[in-house]
């Protein structure tokens, strides 16, 4: 069997070379911008170009200023020759009084090209995937207690969810399986206590925690005290929120979360990316072992490229190719709950 792996292996490795060294983990979608456009002529197109483009700059950077910037500007006046394609499509829209057609354009942009702009101009931009936070969201509400997940406030995380999707973020609702539900209650929440919510969360592999307990505050309005648990050895940081709706309290969540989150995710590239780090990872005994590891590592912060340079047992020892310190890349491994340190490099945990 392990011989049979060997072969398989090295078939994807050489593939990997004769075809180029692949690119990880970049979705097909991640330049992707869909709009509303007033119909299909080329003036409603163009304005329509231009909205796209500076979403996808705010997606990138986590930065909602970043479309007042002299970049955004320059970059706006050239925005055809970023676009590798577009498309229209007619979908339902349901304001809660009537459904209507509304017409949307989808721009497919050269992200690699917007990146590399942004990184020319010493901008900072979040890792090629998008950072995934689990949330653990307790809420006070009505005379109730519970904590957001698969059968209850699906309404909170969704709001979440809208406000922080724009900004480049992912985030993760918890099953509340009985797992969950063992290890963590509502008072772990509502105190703040980060242990038990640290160690809950191990589970899930996301690239940081949020947690937030959202309650009625005076006024009637709503507020909602957050804790970031960030990765790579960040400090935890806390804030506060208020708003008059429920989508407004959890806008303002979303963007202190992206100021936090950045100051540990994000980085400025270097779009040549001349700079390689050596890593072996242990424990790769399937090909599906073997893709799963490619894509972890390209999902990295500062990495760029991931190319299989050698096999040996169920020992692969990669090549990636890096736009930051090596240090940071270090440091994000170290911190990955997927990966063990052996000494000598790291051990797949299935």
């Amino acid at each position: 069997m392990l011989n049979v792996l060997r072969i398989s292996l090295a078939f994807a490795m050489g593939m990997a070379v004769l075809v180029t060294a692949p690119v990880v983990p970049a979705q097909d979608n991640l330049g992707a911008v869909e709009v509303p456009v007033a119909d299909n002529s080329a003036a409603a197109r163009d304005d329509a170009l231009v909205e796209a483009l500076d979403a996808l700059l705010v997606r990138l950077t986590g930065q909602p200023d970043i479309v007042g910037s002299e970049l955004a500007e320059r970059l706006r006046g050239r925005v055809n020759d970023t676009v590798n394609g577009f498309s229209y499509r007619s979908v339902e829209v349901d304001d809660g009084d009537r459904a209507e057609r509304e017409t949307r354009l989808r721009v497919r942009f050269s992200r690699t090209a917007i990146r590399n702009a942004l990184a020319r101009d010493g901008v900072a931009v979040w890792p090629p995937s998008p950072p995934t936070v689990l949330v653990w969201l307790g809420a006070q509400r009505d005379g109730e207690r519970f904590i957001a997940g698969s059968d209850r406030g699906e309404a909170l995380l969704d709001a979440l969810e809208a406000a922080a999707r724009p900004l480049g973020i992912r985030p993760v609702a918890p099953l509340m399986d009985l797992q969950d539900r063992r290890n963590l209650g509502f008072a772990d929440i509502a105190g703040g206590f980060v242990e038990p919510v640290r160690a809950a969360s191990e589970r899930y592999g996301a690239d940081a925690v949020l947690m937030g307990r959202l309650q009625q505050g005076a006024g009637r309005e709503d507020e909602v005290r957050w804790t970031l648990l960030p990765g790579d050895g960040e400090p935890v940081q806390r804030w506060r929120t208020r708003a008059a709706s429920l989508e407004a309290v959890m806008a303002a969540g979303a963007r202190g979360l992206a100021e936090r989150l950045r100051q540990s995710l994000a980085y400025v590239a270097d779009p040549d990316s001349r700079r390689q780090l050596t890593v072996s990872v242990d424990g790769i005994d399937s090909l599906a072992a073997h893709q799963a590891v490619a894509a972890r590592l390209g999902e990295l912060v500062g990495v760029t490229r991931v190319i299989p340079a050698e096999v040996g047992g169920d020992r692969v020892r990669w090549r990636l190719a890096i736009g930051v310190d090596a240090g940071r890349v270090e440091r994000a491994l170290a911190a990955d709950p997927r990966l063990q340190p052996t000494g000598d490099g790291y051990r797949w945990r299935q």
